[in-house]
């Protein structure tokens, strides 16, 4: 599949990965977008023409978020997995915080839609008999 997005043009996406952010998008939309909208701002404080290449500092956009959570009513997924997410490095680009959202088990499990990443396309081995 293809998936055009503003924040990163044109990229390739198999299937599964695109079934998964489909998901995350349908379900946590309003809060997505408002995370986008503190990511640029973040972004433009530091001049950054390019922000979704160089990303933010991971810390401060975590800071951004939880002020967004206490403020607003959305319906979002847990706090403690965006920082899990977010942790792993010292900046975040927006599109790796939304992968690591889409490829979230926890998240994934939370909404309770699709089955886990690993058992998405599995079939189950059943031998066919011919009378």
């Amino acid at each position: 599949a293809v998936v055009s997005t503003q924040s990163t043009g044109d990229c390739l996406m198999a299937f599964q990965d695109f079934l998964y952010a489909f998901q995350v998008q349908f379900c946590f939309n309003e809060f997505l977008n408002a995370c986008r909208e503190l990511y640029l701002s973040l972004s433009a404080e530091k001049g950054n023409s390019t922000p979704r290449l160089e990303g933010v500092e991971s810390s401060k956009f975590l800071d951004g978020i939880t002020a967004l959570l206490s403020n607003n009513t959305y319906h979002h997924p847990s706090i403690r997995v965006i920082h899990r997410i977010l942790s792993k490095s010292q900046k975040a680009s927006f599109y790796t915080y939304l992968l690591g959202i889409a490829n979230s088990d926890t998240i994934n499990s939370s909404v309770g839609v699709l089955p886990k990443k690993s058992q998405c396309l599995e079939t189950e081995n059943k031998s066919v008999k011919s009378d």
